[in-house]
C-alpha cells in the first residue's frame, strides 16, 4: 500500500512540475480515498466534483487537465502486463489491465471529463501512460512531435466484447513531448 501511495505522490508532483514548467509541485494531489467517495456516490447517480480517479487539481490552474482527462494510477502488479490482453485464451477471466482500463473509463465517465489517462509503474520498470487513441490524435493535432518513440498502439477486445484502441508511451516521453498548453487548448474547446 505504501508503495502505491509513494508512487501517487511522485506522479502528482511530476504532473504539477510539468504543468507549471518546473515552477510548482503542488498543483495536483491525490483524491480522497483514491476516488472512493466519488465511486460510491456515482452508484446513486450523484456527482462529486474533482474526486473521480486518483488525481485532483488542488489549484484551479490545474483544472483544465482534469477537465480533459481523469487520471488513474497503478503501482506494482509486476506479474501482469499489456500483452496479457492479446495472449489470453478464449473465455479467460478479466485481465488486470482490462480492470485498470475499465476503471479509468468508469472514472472518466463519472467525472464527465473528455477522456482518461492510466499511468502504470511495474517494479523495476519505467512508468507508462496509456490513453485512448482518440486522445492521442487530439494531442498529435497540437504537437506532431508526440509520435516519437518509444510508443505503441494496441487494439484489443475485452471480456465484455468491447474493442479498445489504446496508445501508450513512457511517462517521461509524455512529459517531455506534450506541452501543457496543448492540453489547455483542448480544454478550451470542450463545450
Amino acid at each position: 500500500m505504501a508503495k502505491g501511495s509513494d508512487f501517487e505522490r511522485l506522479v502528482c508532483k511530476g504532473l504539477s512540475l510539468w504543468w507549471s514548467d518546473g515552477k510548482r509541485d503542488d498543483i495536483f494531489w491525490r483524491t480522497a480515498g483514491s476516488g472512493a467517495m466519488a465511486k460510491t456516490r456515482s452508484k446513486t447517480n450523484r456527482k462529486t466534483f474533482g474526486q473521480c480517479g486518483d488525481v485532483q487539481a488542488t489549484d484551479p490552474i490545474g483544472q483544465p487537465l482534469i477537465d480533459v482527462c481523469s487520471i488513474e494510477l497503478k503501482r506494482g502488479y509486476s506479474k501482469s502486463n499489456l500483452s496479457d490482453l492479446i495472449e489470453k485464451p478464449e473465455g479467460a477471466a478479466e485481465q488486470m489491465y482490462e480492470k485498470f482500463i475499465n476503471q479509468a473509463i468508469e472514472d472518466h465517465q463519472n467525472a464527465g471529463s473528455l477522456t482518461w489517462l492510466l499511468i502504470v509503474k511495474r517494479d523495476r520498470k519505467e512508468a507508462l501512460v496509456f490513453m485512448p487513441r482518440t486522445f492521442k490524435r487530439l494531442l498529435a493535432d497540437q504537437s506532431a512531435i508526440f509520435f516519437m518513440a518509444p510508443c505503441f498502439h494496441l487494439k484489443c477486445r475485452f471480456k465484455d466484447n468491447t474493442v479498445h484502441n489504446i496508445y501508450g508511451t513512457t511517462l517521461k516521453n509524455f512529459f517531455s513531448k506534450i506541452n501543457p498548453l496543448d492540453v489547455q487548448k483542448i480544454s478550451d474547446n470542450i463545450v
